[in-house]
């Protein structure tokens, strides 16, 4: 079997995706920026730099652990716990993480042909889990 070798990002493209997070943070916290917990920051910054780099399937795991790591600090709106826990798209993402880290079911979570040219489905979900946690974290750092 030989092992396709995908394509790196571009400088030019992985500014325009940094830009992308980065206004998007900063609409979301009114300009205020998020004020993290340390390993939340640490695992967002690292889910921002794999987004930049097109690491689309790292995005959705680390997406989904920098909401978990600042769910675990103190003082946190309750109501935005719950929307975490139990919305519909926050469930999405946890259970599109588990799925892709645990193999548990019959058909593949993800595989190399997902990656091929012209099949953005990936990219998608990953600009969904950047706005679902960034909107999540902006929510609870409030």
């Amino acid at each position: 079997m030989q092992t396709p070798i995908r394509a790196i990002a571009s400088q030019s493209e992985m500014r325009q995706r940094l830009s992308w997070v980065d206004r998007l943070v900063d609409r979301e916290s009114d300009g205020d920026g998020l004020d993290l917990g340390p390993q939340a920051a640490a695992l967002f910054d690292e889910m921002r730099l794999c987004f930049a780099s097109g690491a689309w399937v790292a995005v959705l795991v680390l997406a989904q652990a920098a909401l978990d790591a600042e769910m675990q600090q103190d003082d946190l709106n309750g109501l935005v716990q719950n929307e975490i826990r139990f919305g519909a798209d926050y469930v999405w993402l946890r259970n599109r993480r588990n799925h892709l880290l645990h193999a548990d079911d019959p058909l593949p979570a993800v595989t190399l042909a997902d990656f091929g040219p012209g099949n953005a489905a990936l990219e998608r979900e990953a600009r969904r889990a950047v706005e679902l946690v960034v909107g999540g974290l902006a929510e609870l750092v409030r």
